[in-house]
């Protein structure tokens, strides 16, 4: 069957982009896809793809969102008055997970998810076990550089999971459950950070109740500092070696889970492949069952009888295919996004996840200052010998050392709540996890649950720039609340209003910039292309961690957190312009005919095969591209409904109809000479080089 099926050698290797309209598949590759995406869509949700992709996202966000937990441990034992070594610390790893994104979304479309689906997980296992084991202990003066060094590699394992996870879980998916599994997966990131907090907090109270950790007054008495010091050395490293279990596990199951039939078919040119894989997960569709010899199907595939009693569908042999460009060639990339113009969408992808992950990443990276800031119900609380604390019975209190007045350096960097200068490190951290569960944790899951259940009941890309705009108001109202309530007793409304911005993260922008890039791309390109937007939004990552660094190091109003919050719906608002502008609808309104003759309207998901067809087939059915675009068919609906006519829109309307006017040439039609089905439900007519909407 091999040789008949690859005659020459020269076929095996990889495919590269097909074509807005598929052309570079030869007809029997045509049927062939067919044939799996119809066995794909007998499914529904699938426990074995959620489970082998949830539990690496779940490590991975452990071990991401761990930082909230460890740096003031780390702080503690090994700088207590340096506030950079947390922003180094920070930097490196996210800079990781930008090698990460950008490395494996490469090598993953062109050699095989599952050849590199593992490989990240034993990247996070050695770096997991390098961190936790950093240096000698305490007093070890290379522990910095050491625990950089892990934490970046462990950054490249982390990163390597987003594009690997979604797009596997995208191509496994049945059409239909396509939004609900992914959604599904990227619950496991809020769900990782909360399992963090608790998993630090049972931690600290079991080292307590072993060593009475708080009657020991460690941090604000140096009577026990080296015994403080050792104890609290050993919980930031339970905590990050804790996070290899999960890994472990899930290393465990990627050892039975196989490339995706369309992966294999269109990329790897392997149909037998592909249909044995699929039907090793579902099973052979039904009516193949039974014995005996069984006659071809109506798509020419052979249906044989496997070793195990069940049926397995292969394709009958191939006849000669035409050429077709090779994958990552240059040529073949021109081919994607220059002359076919699919760089609107990576540009659409990567700036939306930019935006949002500034202002993400801002509120939820090391945010163990900002949370006591926002909870604080007075000002900050000076450091005199009034405090309680100033003095000991053994003359041994650290506070006096911190005074200005006694030419200290002010509160250490683990003290993060100023209004509270007397609390013992184990106090510091059980309130540091106590503002984070109520904040960031409760309301993060809750956001994320709320989408998997409304996943196909809301229009995504719409969705996603109407969440980019709720954020933006609800950012300013932030803002301006916590200016009006900042330490005093009304400080609550300020952390209700984060906690809102929090759900509203995962129930719409965050959730939706990792699902959309795992649909709307090829599949010779889709783990690149999902690699690249999702390093664009680390690196709006680091972005935002500077910013917050740079705000709180060099402005010293006793407000600054209000500014972080005006800033970051700048961020918002651009997120939801470049959301508008250039991503394509993943669903569609389709009219069902009830028993009473009447239409029911529903939102139908695109399949992956027709959302590759990427940005000429998108224009083709009527959608538009582009500020100038946008805005210039908005113009002449406006002109429209109030009465001035349909004036011929400038701008960029004369090069949008003649792509237009190009795909048409060649597209259906039943689609008439110019007019183009819209993506809302009407039509955009291309009249002399310009778009304008037809009367109603």
């Amino acid at each position: 069957m091999a040789g008949r099926m690859y005659p020459d050698p020269e076929r095996k290797r990889n495919r590269g982009y097909l074509g807005e309209d598929s052309s570079g598949l030869p007809p029997r590759n045509l049927q062939d896809r067919q044939q799996l995406r119809y066995e794909l869509d007998l499914n529904s949700w699938n426990l074995r793809i959620w489970g082998v992709a949830a539990s690496g996202f779940l490590t991975d966000s452990y071990n991401l969102f761990a930082t909230n937990v460890i740096l003031a441990t780390l702080s503690f034992v090994y700088f207590p008055h340096d506030r950079w070594c947390g922003l180094i610390i920070n930097f490196f790893t996210l800079l990781g997970s930008v090698v990460g994104q950008l490395l494996f979304g490469y090598l993953a479309d062109k050699y095989g998810r599952t050849k590199l689906y593992g490989i990240e997980l034993v990247l996070v296992i050695v770096s997991t076990i390098g961190v936790a084991t950093t240096s000698t202990g305490y007093g070890d003066i290379s522990f910095l550089a050491l625990f950089t060094f892990w934490r970046f590699v462990m950054g490249i394992g982390i990163g390597a999971e987003y594009p690997l996870s979604a797009v596997i879980t995208s191509e496994w998916s049945s059409t239909s459950s396509r939004a609900t599994m992914l959604s599904s997966v990227f619950l496991m990131q809020p769900v990782g950070q909360a399992v963090a907090q608790l998993v630090g907090l049972f931690v600290l109270l079991g080292e307590d109740r072993a060593h009475q950790l708080n009657d020991l007054r460690c941090g604000i008495d140096t009577r026990h500092e080296e015994e403080c010091k050792k104890i609290i050395d050993g919980i930031w490293r339970i905590v990050i070696g804790s996070g290899a279990v999960p890994a472990i596990l899930a290393i465990i199951f990627r050892f039975f889970l196989y490339d995706c039939g369309l992966y294999t078919l269109e990329v790897k040119n392997k149909p037998g492949n592909a249909f044995r894989d699929t039907q090793r997960v579902y099973g052979p569709p039904e009516g193949e069952g039974g014995g005996g010899p069984f006659p071809s199907s109506s798509h020419g595939h052979m249906v044989q009888t496997m070793g195990n009693g069940g049926t397995l569908t292969l394709p009958s042999p191939q006849e000669p295919e035409p050429e077709t460009s090779l994958q990552f060639s240059m040529s073949d990339l021109y081919n994607f996004l220059i002359r076919d113009k699919n760089w609107y969408y990576l540009l659409g992808t990567s700036m939306t996840w930019f935006y949002l992950d500034v202002s993400f990443y801002g509120f939820s990276l090391d945010n163990r200052g900002t949370l006591s800031d926002l909870w604080a119900t007075t000002n900050a609380t000076e450091l005199t010998p009034d405090l309680p604390c100033w003095n000991s019975p053994w003359n041994t209190s650290a506070v006096p050392s911190w005074a200005p007045s006694n030419g200290g350096k002010g509160l250490p960097t683990w003290q993060t709540n100023a209004t509270k200068p007397c609390n013992t490190i184990y106090e510091t951290l059980i309130e540091q996890t106590k503002q984070y569960l109520f904040t960031v944790s409760l309301a993060s899951i809750a956001g994320s649950a709320c989408f998997v259940v409304f996943a196909n009941r809301i229009k995504r890309r719409q969705w996603l720039t109407a969440s980019f705009g709720i954020l933006t108001v609800l950012f300013l109202v932030t803002g301006g609340v916590y200016y009006g309530v900042a330490h005093t007793e009304r400080s609550w409304g300020t952390v209700v209003c984060v906690a809102i911005c929090h759900f509203m993260f995962n129930f719409g922008a965050n959730t939706l910039t990792f699902i959309i890039p795992a649909e709307i791309f090829p599949t010779a390109y889709r783990c690149t292309c999902h690699g690249i937007s999702a390093a664009a939004g680390k690196l709006g990552s680091i972005v935002a961690v500077l910013i917050v660094y740079g705000i709180n190091a060099g402005y010293k109003s006793t407000t600054k957190q209000g500014l972080v919050f005006l800033l970051f719906a700048t961020f918002m608002a651009l997120g939801a312009l470049y959301s508008w502008a250039y991503l394509p609808d993943v669903q569609r309104v389709v009219h069902d005919s009830t028993p009473d003759g009447e239409l029911k309207k529903r939102l139908e998901t695109r399949s992956l095969e027709e959302l590759g067809g990427g940005y000429l087939g998108a224009v083709a059915e009527g959608q538009v591209f582009g500020m100038r675009n946008k805005w210039a068919v908005m113009r002449d609906r406006l002109r429209f409904r109030v009465g001035r006519g349909r004036k011929p829109s400038d701008g960029n309307g004369a090069e949008m109809g003649a792509e237009m006017e190009a795909v048409g040439a060649q597209g259906d039609p039943s689609r008439g000479e110019n007019g183009y089905h819209g993506g809302d439900g009407g039509a955009v007519n291309v009249v002399n080089g310009t778009a304008e909407l037809p009367a109603r």
